[in-house]
């Protein structure tokens, strides 16, 4: 009887737990039912390559850690260190990622930025349309402050700067049972726009639930009771938060040397805003991966704005090599984007 007693008040309290932090999950809902999300935009170049190459996943945890992605984690698989860069846009906005996971515990550092920014603003030649300084121009076009026909830029007047986007994640996963596991992430933003600087706090959370061994069911809100970026220039920015559900199964076959894991995402933006500007009320993305032999990972899918994007992974014992590119329409226009990253597991080289 005793036992049966305590029993009882653990799974009360537990239970206690679930719905408090249920309730905290699904606020944003009640919170920020008229919103618009645009921030979370500039970490997608960050995200996990497989995550990426699988349709932009954020509900389910993927081979690394992703910027407001489920951190989840049973913590079996020792120290891991992980490294990724990222050539945006034909080089123009690069980005580097150092992640790290142990035990239940994960950390992102994030950096993006663009540099080489010509400044002209104090490098034009203002001689009007004869291209003569201290001559009156008939049609008045010296001194107006415009680069008209027949003025020119100083060169050595052009100052260069850049601008620098800053993330630090740190998450941490908390197994309700041996099926059920919450994870949960803070963030720190700092962006550094050369005239403005802003700086943010945020949290993400999720549930992970896994029935069988093959199947995985996931729910993520990203920037939960809304992000906040206070600039220098005294404005507010708010991200708003987004739910990401999402499955993936794997399909292995007896006579056949290869496995099938396909992952299905449904992104549902918080407050009608949002959905007004892809006309649709949710999103759909998703992807498939054929491992092969547990080595070679090839991987294809598709986000939520239908764009086409491909990743491969070599994996060996001690480290990961990832490769990952997408097909969008600002890819043909801007140039593509490469995304390289290697993974080191350094429990596997017993150092510790």
């Amino acid at each position: 009887m005793k036992r049966n007693s305590m029993e009882t008040r653990v799974t009360s309290r537990r239970m206690d737990f679930m719905v408090k932090y249920f309730s905290i999950l699904f606020l944003p809902l009640v919170l920020f039912a008229e919103s618009v999300s645009y921030g979370e935009d500039p970490f997608i170049l960050g995200m996990s390559i497989d995550a990426y190459a699988m349709g932009n996943i954020k509900a389910l945890p993927m081979s690394s850690p992703s910027p407001g992605a489920s951190s989840a984690s049973r913590g079996i698989d020792g120290l891991s260190l992980g490294f990724q860069h990222t050539e945006g846009f034909g080089g123009v906005y690069q980005t580097d990622v150092l992640s790290g996971a142990k035990d239940r515990w994960s950390l992102l550092l994030f950096r993006g930025g663009v540099g080489n920014i010509p400044d002209t603003r104090d490098a034009l030649l203002d001689y009007g349309t004869d291209g003569v300084a201290g001559t009156e121009d008939s049609d008045g076009t010296e001194g107006n402050g415009q680069l008209d026909p027949g003025e020119r830029l100083s060169i050595n007047s052009i100052n260069y700067f850049s601008t620098q986007q800053f993330l630090a994640e740190l998450g941490y996963s908390y197994p309700l049972s041996d099926k059920l596991l919450l994870n949960g992430t803070a963030r720190m933003l700092f962006h550094d726009l050369y005239a403005e600087s802003g700086f943010g706090v945020g949290f993400h959370a999720g549930v992970l639930f896994e029935p069988t061994d093959k199947l995985r069911l996931g729910l993520q809100v990203t920037d939960m009771l809304s992000t906040v970026i206070f600039w220098s220039s005294g404005q507010t920015e708010v991200y708003k938060p987004q739910i990401y559900a999402g499955l993936d199964y794997l399909l292995a076959f007896r006579k056949i040397p290869f496995t099938l894991h396909p992952i299905l995402q449904l992104e549902i933006p918080v407050g009608e805003e949002v959905a007004g500007l892809n006309q649709e009320s949710y999103g759909v993305a998703g992807g498939v991966e054929i491992i092969f032999q547990n080595q070679l990972h090839i991987q294809i899918g598709q986000n939520a704005l239908d764009q086409l994007q491909i990743g491969a992974l070599i994996r060996t014992s001690f480290l990961d090599i990832q490769y990952g590119t997408g097909f969008s329409e600002l890819s043909k226009l801007a140039g593509q984007t490469h995304r390289v990253g290697v993974r080191l597991h350094l429990s596997k080289f017993d150092l510790f």
